[in-house]
């Protein structure tokens, strides 16, 4: 799955490391303006949340601390340390924008949800709380690239059509889309569903995949 950097004229930064991943302060110093653009894209991502930039920043340099040296260079893959760490960074920062923005919609509701004289949403605010509410599920967004990575592009895409078996037609439908690195947002649109319908459905695709390779012995 490619990620894509949502800042205007930038691509996602490179992450740039070699051999085995030691997180010692030079390596985390070095790989700082990475780590801000990362933290930048996802608080200034609609709904922009600036003041949560901070924040996301250090959850950043923590998941790349945490998952840093889970990365083999050997492996059979032969993923860079860049494509390993991305998404897991990324999907890190999106959960806890998610999170935050539930939040602030919960202590702060009028923030997002100002009403006009017949107490109905403005456009606008309707707009923006339909953000919020919609705002992409994605714990379980990157978890193809975790599943490649676990099994070896060859060994998953062998094991592919047995693994669809345990799929219904309408989640092998999701997985499809989600190979095809689309938006959440653009499958509900495709298959005239919910966004929260879909994330739903790539929960479950996700959850049958990961039992599908156990057993098939792919993955522990």
């Amino acid at each position: 799955m490619k990620l894509k950097c949502l800042l205007t004229g930038a691509k996602c930064p490179p992450y740039s490391h070699d051999g085995v991943f030691q997180p010692d302060n030079a390596t985390i110093t070095g790989l700082l303006p990475d780590l801000r653009r990362c933290a930048n894209c996802i608080a200034y991502e609609s709904p922009t949340l600036p003041a949560f930039r901070d924040d996301l920043l250090q959850i950043a340099s923590i998941t790349l601390i945490q998952k840093g040296p889970e990365y083999n260079p050997t492996h059979k893959s032969g993923a860079s340390f860049g494509t390993f760490i991305r998404p897991r960074i990324c999907g890190s920062l999106m959960y806890a924008k998610r999170r935050e923005l539930k939040y602030l919609t919960r202590e702060t509701p009028e923030s997002y949800m100002i009403s006009d004289d017949n107490g109905l949403l403005n456009i606008e605010d309707k707009k923006e709380k339909d953000l919020i509410e919609n705002y992409p599920d994605t714990n379980a967004e990157y978890f193809v690239d975790e599943l490649v990575w676990k099994v070896s592009v060859t060994n998953f895409e062998k094991a592919l059509p047995q693994l669809l078996k345990s799929l219904t037609h309408r989640e092998q439908q999701v997985f499809s889309y989600i190979r095809e690195d689309m938006p959440k947002c653009e499958i509900a649109k495709i298959m005239k569903l919910s966004p929260p319908r879909i994330s739903q459905l790539a929960r479950n695709v996700e959850q049958k995949l990961r039992d599908a390779c156990q057993r098939f012995g792919l993955i522990e």
